[in-house]
């Protein structure tokens, strides 16, 4: 339990979590719309998730449990200026953020999976999941 959480209110949560799972996994972006339904930080579904021993599938990133193009699979594949200028322009440490490379797709109104396969034709890691998967 949470600091600051009562035995309901993680009861309640993690009854959330349990009842969105599909095979036995949490998808990406099922955790992230239920952690904006129920008004909580992303790392809290998270923190659930593993508590309660359960993977995250479908990265929508392209990070892990969806066909994961790699760096031969985009060898002649182009991308706009604008998205490696934005994704080049937004790295930390030599990584993306999951947060920001939400924000550019989201900016730029393309798909994330788009901006996964980007970073990893750069050979630029995702960083600092939102679900905590990975930091």
């Amino acid at each position: 339990m949470k600091s600051g959480e009562t035995t309901q209110e993680q009861g309640l949560l993690e009854k959330e979590v349990t009842d969105a799972l599909v095979d036995g996994y949490l998808s990406c972006p099922v955790g992230l719309k239920l952690a904006k339904r129920l008004g909580l930080d992303t790392k809290a579904i998270g923190e659930t998730v593993d508590d309660l021993g359960i993977r995250v599938s479908n990265c929508q990133l392209g990070c892990f449990k969806v066909e994961k193009a790699l760096h031969d699979d985009l060898e002649g594949r182009g991308f706009s200026s604008e998205l490696i200028g934005r994704v080049r322009s937004s790295l930390r440490d030599g990584r993306l953020p999951c947060k920001t490379a939400h924000d550019i797709g989201k900016n730029l109104k393309t798909n994330l999976k788009e901006v996964g396969d980007a970073a990893t034709k750069m050979k630029i890691k995702i960083s600092d999941c939102q679900l905590g998967c990975f930091s």
